[in-house]
């Protein structure tokens, strides 16, 4: 047993054989999901590939790298195909596997000047890198810092897989208000968006062997809330104090929340240990 444990994990160690299933994976569900009948149907068809997305970062012994592969990969790439089952989002727009492939692994869009001729001199030219970060010092608000600012990539894909259906099935409801709806959708996506980052972090800190803490989980449901507040002070036209104090006071809050909830768990942890305790784990099988 231990022999094949051990047999397993050099395997998977070889990052050639990884890439090679990502893009077997990848193309699976290029070629085939979208022939199954769109919404359930194609995300039980993807449920395989939504396995090997969370197994790829654990992979790698380099923690920093578990962490990056773990958003793009795990995070990501697991919602732009849960768009794609019900027709929506950037790869059902792709009309060939190299788009595909490429735009389900990296922050990439399609140049609308390029969008029609892919050739070796114009293959780099197709893509727009997706913009991550505009100068979130500047931020004038939570909303502001979030949804325009910082990581604008995770930002885009969380208002387009879990804010907009949310909101759409709330407003429906006849006893919530426009307001209420919107309020409700955005704590749903800090959620979703904690539970992600808490992911994030597991991998990054080895949590494949050690109890996830949970704060990183709270850092987010902590920002959705004062996004909800701030729309209602909003809302109602509530001033407490001068703006450019408030502004100062929410960059401060999210700078010390950052570093006690984000920074600190992943320092505390202190080393990468995954290799020991996965060692450990195979000679107490």
């Amino acid at each position: 047993m231990e022999h094949y444990m051990l047999m397993i994990n050099k395997f998977l160690e070889n990052p050639f054989l990884v890439f090679f299933l990502l893009v077997l994976s990848l193309n699976f569900s290029y070629f085939f999901v979208p022939k199954f009948p769109k919404g359930i149907p194609r995300i039980i068809a993807l449920a395989p590939i939504f396995y090997l997305l969370y197994f790829f970062p654990w992979c790698f012994s380099f923690a920093f790298l578990r962490g990056i592969l773990s958003l793009f990969l795990t995070w990501t790439t697991s919602f732009k195909l849960i768009l794609l089952c019900f027709n929506k989002g950037p790869l059902s727009l792709c009309k060939n596997p190299i788009d595909f492939i490429l735009i389900s692994i990296f922050p990439l869009k399609i140049s609308i000047e390029n969008s029609r001729v892919i050739s070796s001199s114009t293959i780099f030219k197709r893509y727009e890198v997706e913009e991550i970060f505009k100068q979130p010092y500047l931020a004038t608000s939570f909303q502001d810092f979030w949804g325009r600012r910082w990581n604008r990539y995770s930002s885009k894909m969380l208002r387009l897989t879990i804010y907009i259906p949310t909101n759409e099935a709330l407003k429906n409801l006849s006893f919530l208000g426009k307001n209420t709806s919107k309020i409700l959708a955005i704590v749903a996506t800090f959620v979703v968006s904690a539970i992600m980052h808490e992911l994030m972090f597991y991998y990054i800190t080895c949590g494949l062997c050690l109890k996830p803490t949970c704060e990183v989980m709270w850092f987010f449901v902590l920002q959705g809330i004062c996004i909800s507040c701030e729309k209602v002070f909003h809302a109602k036209n509530w001033v407490i104090m001068d703006v450019r104090v408030s502004i100062l006071l929410k960059r401060i809050f999210i700078v010390f929340s950052f570093y006690f909830l984000l920074v600190l768990p992943v320092v505390r942890e202190g080393k990468n240990t995954c290799e020991i305790q996965q060692l450990r784990l195979v000679q107490q099988a």
